[in-house]
């Protein structure tokens, strides 16, 4: 490994890690400070879905036991928790890009003094997105890394490790659920149904701390399963959820804005807007859980496929993290965080494809450069009304399902990177 590189990436890694922590630390404002509220309520034994902030209620979209992750913070007092939870996100990050790094070592050694390249290269690409979520304390590099570490546990044969993480990703923020079928379809049975007992675990842990009953966990489930069978998005929407925003960038939202007809307020929003098909919210509706179910169909399909290979399985990984953020009713743009190992294996192939390094150009000026503070609130909106961060999501998510799916595990002359540490053994299918 070049000594001289691995001391420029590691100055380079210092300073974005101090920047990210300056940029969450000495803030007023922010999602973080409903965050540390839920936490507090969940302790306090107080309603944690009541009326917050403008007559709102409190974060509906988190299920109780979310309280479990921002409870500690919130014990600290708003500013030390401030600087701790911007820790946090740079200590998760770290774990991602560490596992990401390990993988490549354990795959392409050929590629190894890459290695700080590839890992800079995937920060740029995807820095719109890391930036917004560290800015705002929203948490989704926190629940990634969770997601990583449990699959590399999975990978490395430690189930109950492996349970215990995405069991605790799952309670606190339920986004990367695709990933317990994903897991079971994979080989790791016991890693599965053991994640699934976690999360049983974690909400009776956090609905015993609050000491309201089920009332909590049935009002999230409620209004969860309300706003994701709502048939007009544009609508607003019961118990507090959030309302249509052009930054929701899920795959519902674009086919509500593609093939149906977009309210006057929301298309005034958006200079040059171009309309929709004009097709009936109802048609939309069923058109999106269509696309949802396909999407969901073939990434399970796809992990069963790769089962018996360590490099198609981690694609195949990646493509349940993609997956999970086209299928969720709401995508920010933070969320989008969770395309961080599709971003990486997408660099490394292109360190050897020009298809690859075309495909990451266009993902860059699309996506990374269409940022209202380099382009302007009203260039965003417009970029956000064409969904193209929903429709590079999807790219990535067909790129790596074609990988998953190959017999080979090369892409445009790269192999695949896969998970640190594992033979290629049969996986330990918790069956039987």
């Amino acid at each position: 490994m070049n000594s001289r590189a691995q001391r420029v990436f590691v100055a380079i890694w210092i300073a974005l890690a101090v920047f990210l922590v300056l940029r969450t630390g000495p803030r007023d404002r922010g999602v973080i400070i409903d965050h540390l509220e839920f936490g507090r309520r969940l302790i306090a034994g107080e309603e944690l879905y009541a009326p917050y902030l403008e007559d709102k209620p409190l974060h509906p979209v988190y299920p109780p036991s979310f309280g479990l992750l921002t409870a500690p913070f919130a014990a600290c007092g708003e500013r030390a928790a401030r600087w701790l939870w911007g820790l946090a996100q740079v200590l998760a990050l770290a774990v991602v890009l560490r596992a990401l790094a390990r993988a490549l070592a354990d795959q392409r050694p050929d590629l190894a003094r890459a290695t700080h390249v590839l890992l800079l290269l995937t920060i740029v690409l995807l820095s719109r997105y890391v930036l917004r979520d560290a800015h705002g304390g929203g948490g989704n590099l926190i629940n990634l890394a969770f997601a990583v570490a449990a699959f590399c546990a999975a990978e490395a044969r430690r189930p109950l490790r492996a349970a215990l993480l995405l069991g605790f990703s799952l309670a606190t923020k339920p986004t990367m659920a695709l990933l317990v079928p994903v897991f079971f379809a994979m080989g790791h049975g016991r890693a599965a149904l053991g994640s699934l007992a976690a999360l049983v675990g974690f909400v009776g842990i956090a609905l015993a701390l609050n000491g309201q009953g089920l009332a909590p966990f049935r009002q999230w489930l409620e209004g969860s399963l309300a706003y994701a069978a709502q048939t007009d998005l544009f609508a607003p929407p019961a118990q507090g959820f959030p309302p249509f925003a052009w930054m929701n960038q899920s795959l519902r939202c674009m086919v509500a804005r593609v093939f149906g007809e977009v309210p006057a307020e929301f298309a005034a929003q958006v200079p040059g807007f171009v309309p929709g098909l004009g097709l009936s919210a109802t048609t939309c509706a069923w058109i999106a859980r269509i696309a949802n179910v396909g999407i969901a169909g073939i990434t399970v399909l796809a992990a069963f496929r790769a089962r018996g290979d360590a490099a198609r399985r981690a694609f195949a990984f990646a493509a349940a993290l993609a997956a999970g953020v086209l299928l969720s009713p709401i995508s920010w743009k933070a969320h989008h965080v969770a395309l961080l190992p599709c971003a990486f294996a997408l660099g490394a192939a292109a360190s050897a494809s020009r298809r690859a390094r075309l495909a990451w150009l266009a993902f860059f000026v699309a996506c990374t450069a269409g940022g209202g503070d380099l382009v302007g609130d009203a260039v965003k909106e417009w970029q956000q009304s064409l969904y193209l961060a929903t429709l590079a999501a999807f790219a990535l998510f067909a790129w790596s399902v074609r990988l998953a799916l190959r017999r080979s595990a090369h892409c445009g002359g790269t192999q695949v990177v896969r998970s640190p540490g594992v033979s290629e053994r049969e996986p330990d299918t918790g069956v039987g």
